[in-house]
């Protein structure tokens, strides 16, 4: 089986004499691993990625603000550290991707203090991004030589048919900016959400809805924990009044401390990034307390409101923010990752008529892969989601 026995330090070799275009759906971390795995056998103009956002990272979103006196604060306000998967395996496959993101001074091991714990995690090793963890998949889309197209989101996916003897069938790809391009292949590397709302506007809902073995329920059935985050920004002066108080970069505070926030992090420590720049605290709230707030339509002035009472409480010598930032994540962390057969991490869509060889269209993300919601995971699925679709190149 090629996507199993798929090696990401394997050379891979070029699937087709025949010129081809594959695009990416998503400028996160399993779009950033889709387009490294594909650069191993595709030229770059070969590869194009859509991300619907201003900027790149998906939920590895870094905020960025310039307070006065003109300092630059950066923040973490998704995903907040990187932990290598305690699957040795996985690991050692993953070592090479690792090692040139330290190389390169995006990735760095983490020094500052974790008050509290979070099982999850597991025991590898914890690093952070100094610039920020968007930089992770920044670096690794520049390292391929991929330039994504921010801002530009897809609206439509068509299956166009085969037209002569020698023509092939493609995907034919729309944004909401009035971009329309056809592809050979194209993986999907977003939440389900967004996945069922981009395959629905053509053939690949079809598509999924004759799957065997794994189809639509099993997907709709995923569940994304909910929450909010909300970033503080302070002068550079406040780094002082911080150090004198706190001696963690992060905490998680229990139920009793706070039912309503789960973590705090003094995100510029942690980050290894006080010297001389904004200082920044990160609070998320608990999953509850999230969904509670978002299916209610709480008015963000409310919770707003809420937290920074609640914030409060909990460091009563905090001085005044001068800037925030409140953002709240419909859609965060996976709870339980689609079971594929087979342990696979992508989800590979085919027509259940035969005829002519379909063109690839292939389902990617955090959701597929065992390891669910982590580094490790994202860059599992994404490597397993190019070798789905070069596999499906070769029989062009």
């Amino acid at each position: 089986n090629f996507l199993l026995s798929y090696s990401p330090m394997s050379p891979i070799p070029m699937p087709t004499t025949t010129p081809v275009r594959v695009a990416i759906v998503g400028g996160g971390l399993t779009g950033a691993a889709v387009g490294r795995a594909l650069r191993r056998a595709l030229p770059a103009e070969s590869v194009v990625v859509w991300e619907g956002l201003a900027q790149l990272g998906g939920r590895m979103m870094t905020e960025r603000m310039t307070v006065l006196g003109g300092a630059t604060g950066l923040a973490d306000s998704g995903a907040q550290y990187v932990t290598v998967t305690d699957d040795a395996d996985v690991a050692e496959a993953h070592k090479p991707l690792y090692d040139s993101l330290a190389a390169a001074g995006v990735l760095v091991p983490m020094r500052g203090r974790i008050e509290g714990g979070r099982a999850a995690d597991g025991g590898g090793t914890n690093y952070v991004a100094p610039q920020g963890v968007a930089s992770i998949v920044e670096r690794i889309f520049s390292m391929s030589s991929l330039s994504p197209c921010c801002s530009r989101r897809a609206t439509a996916l068509r299956h166009v048919a085969a037209r002569g003897e020698e023509a092939r069938s493609r995907w034919e790809l729309t944004s909401a900016d009035g971009r329309c391009e056809q592809f050979d292949g194209v993986v999907v590397a977003c939440p389900i959400p967004d996945i069922l709302a981009l395959i629905d506007t053509g053939e690949g809902g079809a598509w999924l809805d004759g799957a065997s073995g794994v189809g639509r329920a099993d997907l709709t059935g995923v569940q994304y924990s909910s929450r909010y985050a909300l970033t503080l920004f302070y002068p550079a002066s406040a780094a002082a009044v911080f150090a004198a108080h706190i001696d963690w970069a992060a905490r998680y505070v229990s139920k009793a401390d706070d039912d309503a926030i789960v973590y705090l992090a003094h995100d510029s420590a942690k980050r290894g990034g006080e010297d001389g720049g904004a200082v920044s605290l990160v609070v998320h709230t608990s999953v509850p307390y999230g969904i509670r707030a978002l299916k209610a339509a709480e008015p963000e002035e409310s919770v707003l409101a809420d937290l920074r009472a609640r914030v409060g409480k909990l460091l009563p010598w905090l001085p005044e923010p001068e800037s925030l930032v409140l953002r709240p994540w419909r859609v965060s962390q996976v709870r339980y990752p689609v079971a594929l057969p087979g342990g696979a991490a992508c989800l590979p869509l085919r027509p259940a008529a035969g005829g002519r060889a379909a063109p690839a269209l292939v389902l990617a993300g955090d959701a597929f892969s065992p390891l669910g919601s982590r580094f490790d995971g994202c860059v599992q699925s994404g490597e397993s989601a190019a070798a789905a679709v070069l596999a499906a190149l070769v029989g062009m």
